[in-house]
C-alpha cells in the first residue's frame, strides 16, 4: 500500500531526470507523507513522519512513525504498534526501477525488481549512474525511452512560490500511459522544486487511477545536503524474504 503510494510519486521522475541539472551529492531530509488509498473497498487516509536520503538516483524513506490524521489518539497508537518501534524503510534506485522494503522490527524484506531474482539490495554502485547531459538528442532520446507506454504526456510549469523556506520552481504534470495487456492508468502530479538544491523536491502531490489508484503527498520541512553511504540503500544481512509488503509491516 504504502509501496504504491511512493512509486506515485516518483513515477514521474524518468521525465524530470532528462532534464539536465548539476550534479549534487544527495541531500538529508525529514517531514511528512500522507497516502489515500483503498483497503477492503473502503477509502483510508494514513500518515507519518519521515527522513527522506538521496544520493544520484538512489533514494531511501524510512517512515518514523503511522497514523490516521484527525483520528483520536488510541488509533494512532494502534496503527504505531503496527508499524513497530523501528519503523519501516523503502529503497527506490531510480536507475533501474527497483523498489525494496524492510523492517528492523521482525527482520524482514519486500522487493519489487527488474533485477534477477533473489537479489536482497539496491546496488550502490547505481548512484555513480550519469545524468543525461547537455546533448539535446540525448535529452530528447532519455524522454522517448521514458514514454514508451505513454498515450499521453504534459509537464508545464506553473510558476514560482516559497515552500518551507525555498524558492521553488513548481511543475504541474499529467500522464496517461497503457503496458502491454494492462487497462489505462492516468497520473496526476504537482511538483515543488527548491531553486537553491538544484530541483530538489521540496513538496509533492499525486493521485492516480488504474495501475496504482490513491492519492500521495510528501511535504519535507528539513533538507540539507549530504552524501549518505552505501550501508543507506543496502538490504541489511541476514533479513528474510517475503512476497508482500504487508508481511514486512506486521509486528514481530
Amino acid at each position: 500500500m504504502l509501496a504504491s503510494g511512493l512509486a506515485i510519486g516518483i513515477f514521474t521522475a524518468p521525465l524530470i531526470g532528462a532534464v539536465p541539472v548539476s550534479a549534487a551529492q544527495g541531500e538529508r531530509a525529514s517531514g511528512t507523507i500522507v497516502v489515500q488509498t483503498q483497503l477492503q473497498g473502503a477509502d483510508v487516509t494514513l500518515g507519518g513522519n519521515i527522513a527522506l536520503y538521496r544520493r544520484g538516483p538512489l533514494y531511501r524513506l524510512d517512515l518514523l512513525s503511522l497514523g490516521i490524521p484527525g483520528s483520536d489518539a488510541t488509533t494512532s497508537a494502534m496503527l504505531g504498534a503496527l508499524l513497530g518501534p523501528s519503523g519501516a524503510t523503502i529503497i527506490y534506485d531510480g536507475a533501474t526501477g527497483a523498489i525494496s522494503a524492510y523492517a528492523n522490527g521482525n527482520h524482514t524484506y519486500y522487493t519489487e525488481s527488474r533485477t534477477p531474482a533473489g537479489a536482497a539490495t539496491v546496488p550502490p554502485s547505481a548512484a555513480n549512474a550519469p545524468r543525461a547531459n547537455g546533448d539535446p538528442l540525448a535529452i530528447l532520446a532519455a524522454i522517448a525511452k521514458a514514454t514508451a507506454n505513454m498515450q499521453q504526456a504534459s509537464i508545464v510549469l506553473t510558476g514560482h512560490a516559497p515552500v518551507n523556506g525555498h524558492p521553488t520552481s513548481d511543475l504541474d504534470v499529467q500522464l496517461e500511459r497503457r503496458l502491454p495487456g494492462k487497462g489505462d492508468e492516468k497520473y496526476h502530479a504537482q511538483f515543488a522544486l527548491a531553486d537553491d538544491l538544484d530541483g530538489f523536491p521540496v513538496r509533492v502531490t499525486a493521485e492516480g487511477t488504474g495501475g496504482m489508484t490513491g492519492k500521495f503527498q510528501l511535504n519535507l520541512t528539513t533538507i540539507e545536503a549530504a552524501s549518505p553511504g552505501d550501508d543507506i540503500f543496502t538490504i541489511p544481512a541476514g533479513y528474510t524474504r517475503v512476497n508482500d509488503l504487508g508481511s514486512v509491516l506486521r509486528p514481530h
